[in-house]
């Protein structure tokens, strides 16, 4: 594998942060459209459910490459998995706050294997802030800036396309620390008669 293939803890965390905050907007594009916002039921428990399980599971990725990178060998009795590293972290004190690590990984284990379990967007901001704090500590991701989300349209403009009468531009997305951080773009084309 070469060196542009290699999974990057700092990048994977960084666009995590940016979906994420972007997702949890997701109402916000009705307006664009509707001129009104809201929250979808099942969107409520699938969006923070599986942002929940995707930064979970970074922070796995994140302390395997960690220990691995740092000479550190998982020998009995902890085993290679989720629940031996972090009990590996806590017992050499290689990090203080391993149990509430390990909360997040219950959580995460809970809600990728028991049906009808979800989270909400209040957890999943509070332990993604866990999840940040112990990367930043590992010196395996920097602390998030400043995240703002934002969705706009323009006005209706002529268009020189064939068979197009106007068109008009959407885009929605993230700023970080007032900069263009993520953002998600497409046009919307009124037909001629």
């Amino acid at each position: 594998m070469d060196q542009s293939d290699e999974w990057s803890v700092k990048d994977a965390w960084h666009r995590f942060r940016l979906e994420a905050e972007t997702v949890r907007h997701y109402p916000s594009s009705y307006a664009l459209y509707v001129g009104q916002t809201h929250r979808d039921i099942l969107l409520e428990q699938l969006l923070p459910t599986l942002l929940y399980i995707k930064g979970a599971s970074i922070l796995d990725d994140a302390i395997s490459v960690w220990l691995s990178d740092n000479g550190r060998i998982l020998k009995k009795p902890y085993k290679n998995d989720f629940n031996g590293r972090l009990c590996y972290l806590g017992d050499n004190s290689l990090y203080k706050d391993a149990g509430r690590l390990h909360s997040v990984r219950k959580k995460r284990n809970s809600y990728a294997h028991t049906p009808n379990s979800h989270s909400n967007w209040q957890e999943l901001e509070s332990d993604i802030s866990v999840i940040e704090q112990c990367l930043v500590k590992l010196g395996l991701a920097n602390e998030s800036g400043k995240l703002e989300y934002f969705a706009e349209r323009s006005g209706m403009q002529g268009s020189s396309e064939p068979n197009v009468a106007f068109t008009r531009r959407f885009s929605y997305g993230v700023k970080e620390d007032g900069k263009m951080a993520l953002e998600v773009v497409w046009d919307q084309n009124v037909l001629n008669e």
